[in-house]
Parts: C-alpha cells; structure tokens; sequence
C-alpha cells in the first residue's frame, strides 16, 4: 500500500547516533575541563614545592660561603656538595647553581661581574675570590592524571633562587650597646680593650674562649648603654623579651638611647632569661660618648654576636659582678675596661651565622654573619 501525501518517515537510528557523538563530546570537554583544574593546582602546588627547594639549596650553599667568610677552610666542592645534598633531599630531578657578589650578580671565576652563561659555575673547582652569594636553578618533572585524556603526560617545574652572605646589618637585638673601645666608668680617661684585642671563642656549652664583662657606662648627661629600638621610652624589659626586628639601611646609623640607670635594673630579669644563648648586640664606634642627656644617640656601626652568661646591675658603683674576677667554676671573668661599673652583662663573643639582612665589605674581628635569601 502506498503511502499519499505527507512527509517521509524520519531515520531514528542516524538521530540515535548523533546524540552519542554530542555526548562522547560533552564527556570529553567535561573531562579536559576537570584536567585542566587538577593539573592546573597540582603545577601550581609543584612549583611551590620546587621554588621551595631552589630556596633551600641556595641557603645550603650560601650557608657554606658565610663558614668561608668566618675563617673556616670551605671550597668549592663543600658548597656543591651541600647544595647538592640539599637537591637530593627536596627530590629535584635536575639542578644547577653559581656564584654571585653579595647583591646576586654573576661573578666570573676572576670576580668580575658577568652575564649568567658566563658566571663560575658551583662544582666547576673555583669560587671567585669576592663571592658571597649563589644562584640555584632547580626543576622537577612530574607525570599528569587527567591530563593524558588531552595528551598531557608530564609537566615540569622549574625555579630560580639566589642567596647571598655577608656582614649582619640587622635582626633581633638585646637592647644595649657594646662599644668598639669605652673610656671606664670612672671617667678618668682610661680606655679600655678595644676591639681588635677581643678574642673570639670556639663553639661550646660554654663557648671556648675568654669571657668578657662588658660594662653599661653613663657616656653623657643622663645617657647610660641602654638603646630605645622600638620608639617606646622605659620598656627595656619588653624590648628584651619580644625584640623588634631591626634592620639598619647601612652603617653608621645613629640610634636613640633608653635614659637612666632604672631601665637597666628593669631588664635584668628578662636578659638573664637568656642565658646559655647568643643574642645580637650592636656596636658604637670609638668611646660611645654621647651629649644631649634625654636626646642621647649611638653611632652604630656594626653588629656582634654575644653568648650571654649574665647581666647585673647595682646601686653599687662597683659591683664585684661587673669587675674582673674568678667565678666560683675557677674561670676568670675579664672586663674590657676599667673599674667603677653598677651594670654590665658578660659572655663570649662567637662568631655567628644566622638568617637576617647582610651588606658588603669585609668581616671584623667582632662581625656576626648572615644569610639571606634576596630572591
């Protein structure tokens, strides 16, 4: 029978077959999308990781360049290996470092600064003679989950970083001033050691040197060694306990003082908490005189690291504590200038590393050192 009329019957199995290419499609899109969010946070989370790493390595190297400035023998197979070590441990899969000046431009094997492709590689058996940083390059490749749906099997990720070493200029200080050479607390012109004779101790519980009293004199009209660090009069003891962090632009830098011998007696409590630690002191240049009483200011110049054993204070103008002395372990306990001190505190001076600001030129006999990661 013939059909008149109408429209012809529609093809169902063609319409069927179109519909699946449109769901094979979503599902495909779908899938690129959810691969493109999970490989997008896992590269993300990768990066972090390897930047991390690239961090760490060139603070291990850097690490070994302040230990060079410090006089310990270092070469430039101390610093691959420790940049090396450190690469290995954070898993990265290729590496490469080199040297740098203390603001992080490329030396040549000379010293002299040059493009990248040209700098004295870490591991090459030479560290320029002015090196005090590293550049480290590190990567890690990592495999892909959802993304091999859209031809993606592996990714990786790669970071620069670049630390550097030198002369400490900032951190966490005890709120005193040392001085480089102090006319005594009597006044009658005496000047005491000065810093050149100040021998540096070896590490150790104690350190292993002598220790040095070093007085807390009044050094101008209502002016005694205590520095106002935060801007806030009479709170030396806080100071001490939650020191703000300082970092001195360059030196010398003139710091206000904490007037009157009250705010001495106020810390001593909180410095003596400390023993048994290496705190941050700065240090004035020449006899730390000041004028101006209330308006008292410091010439900074330079930054030590102190291994605190004590701080006394006394209304007594000569505390036997802050004389030179035999203590009752039979060590002897000298100070670094003469009599008639009330305050002081005593300890070792170490030579230091730590993490903080640095700046250029050469480390003193006093001079802590630090790292610091510029980039």
């Amino acid at each position: 029978m013939k059909h008149s009329g109408g429209t012809a019957p529609r093809d169902h199995s063609q319409q069927t077959g179109q519909i699946l290419v449109l769901a094979v499609l979503g599902i495909v899109a779908m899938i690129a999308g959810v691969a493109l969010l999970v490989e997008g946070g896992n590269s993300y989370a990768q990066q972090r990781r390897v930047q991390n790493a690239a961090d760490s390595a060139a603070n291990a190297g850097a690490g070994i360049l302040a230990q060079r400035l410090g006089g310990i023998v270092m070469t430039d197979a101390d610093v691959a290996s420790a940049i090396g070590v450190n690469a290995g441990l954070n898993s990265l899969t290729g590496n490469g470092a080199y040297y740098t000046d203390v603001t992080g431009q490329p030396l040549d094997a000379s010293g002299a600064v040059v493009a990248p492709a040209d700098a004295a590689a870490v591991g090459g058996g030479t560290i320029p003679p002015n090196a005090q940083g590293v550049h480290d390059t590190g990567s890690r490749s990592f495999e892909t989950s959802f993304g091999r749906v859209i031809g993606f099997t592996q990714f990786q990720a790669t970071a620069n970083a670049v630390a550097v070493t030198g002369r400490l200029t900032g951190g966490q200080f005890l709120p005193v001033v040392f001085p480089v050479n102090i006319t005594d607390c009597e006044q009658n012109g005496n000047l005491g050691a000065g810093e050149a004779e100040w021998s540096l101790s070896a590490p150790g519980e104690p350190p292993v040197g002598p220790e040095y009293i070093v007085p807390l004199c009044k050094t101008g009209e209502g002016s005694f060694m205590i520095l106002d660090l935060d801007g806030t009069p009479n709170n030396c003891d806080e100071e001490v306990t939650n020191p703000p962090a300082i970092q001195f632009p360059d030196f010398p830098w003139l710091v206000p003082s904490d007037n009157g011998d009250n705010c001495a007696n106020k810390m001593v409590d909180a410095v003596n908490a400390l023993r048994g630690r290496v705190v941050l002191v700065p240090i004035c240049d020449q006899a730390c005189v000041t004028g101006g009483g209330s308006n008292a200011e410091y010439n900074i110049i330079k930054v030590a690291a102190f291994y605190l054993d004590y701080m006394s204070d006394s209304n007594n103008k000569n505390n036997s504590l802050c004389q030179t002395h035999v203590n009752a372990q039979g060590d002897l306990l000298t100070t670094i200038a003469g009599n008639g001190s009330s305050s002081c505190i005593a300890g070792w001076f170490v030579r230091y590393i730590t993490t903080g600001p640095v700046g250029a030129g050469l480390i003193g006999n006093s001079d802590a050192i630090g790292v610091q990661l510029i980039k």
